[in-house]
Formats: structure tokens, sequence, C-alpha cells
């Protein structure tokens, strides 16, 4: 039996996180500094702050060995740092550099462009609610991560 999957949410969520990925690797190859893995990592330390390479492993969904690889390459870029954490002489924490500040402008305009593809023939109005829609959705599975 065929399974229609253009209304299953997870499948269509996943499925739209993949076409952007693709529209933005094929935007941002000649155009961008950063992969678009490394412009994640630099958004998420920029947005949140310094963490842990385990908190961002985890953030990212990722392994700690591929934050770990990843973060050697960018560091020895210049692109990020690793500090003393304040409160556990054994631990470091990861936070970006002045230097992720100018890559991360031309990162958001790419990102910027494939929002403009995907919301093509919504009005201004189903724009926003379709964010705040999402907002609740995020929210709501945000929220029972904290219960398991």
């Amino acid at each position: 039996m065929l399974y229609s999957y253009e209304e299953r949410f997870g499948f269509l969520v996943s499925d739209i996180a993949r076409l952007a990925g693709i529209q933005f690797d094929r935007r941002g190859r000649q155009r961008l500094v950063l992969s678009r893995a490394q412009c994640r990592v630099a958004l998420y330390l920029s947005t949140l702050g310094p963490m842990s390479q385990a908190k961002l492993a985890e953030t990212l969904d990722v392994t700690p060995m591929t934050v770990a690889r990843m973060l050697d390459r960018m560091q020895e870029a210049g692109w990020v740092q690793r500090v003393p954490a304040p409160n556990d002489r054994r631990a470091f924490l990861v936070q970006v550099t002045d230097k992720v500040e100018d890559a991360l402008g031309p990162a958001l305009a790419v990102g910027d462009e494939i929002t403009e593809l995907a919301m093509q023939g919504l009005s201004g109005p189903e724009r926003q609610t379709l964010l705040k829609l999402l907002g609740k959705v995020h929210r709501n599975l945000a929220s029972s991560q904290n219960e398991d």
C-alpha cells in the first residue's frame, strides 16, 4: 500500500529542511566562506552564546566527534575559540570570534533568499501566520524535551 506523505507533518518539515539545505548549498557555494554546517555552528554560538562541545553537539543533533572535528577546523581558521569554562577547570566552552560576524551577514542573506523562494505566493498575513504557528510547534517540542 502506498502512503501519502503530503499531509504528514514530520515528513514535510524534514523534507522542507532538506530542500532548503540544497538551495543554501547551491547559492552559498560561491558566495560564502563557511560551509552550511559551519554556518549553523556559528549562528547557534552567536545567538546562544558560548557552550560546551557536548551541548553544541546536542543542539546540532550530531555526534560529539563530528563537532570536535568541525571545531578543530573552525578554530584553525580563526572562526571559533575554546576558552576555559568558568566553573570547571577541566572543561572548555566554545565561542565565536569577531571574524564570524563578517561571515554571518552573507550567510543570513542567503537564508533570506531561500525564505523568499519558499514563501512565494504567500501573502504577508499568511507568512506571519505560518511563522507564528511554526513558533508554537517549536515551543511545544522544545518544552517537551524537559519532561524526558
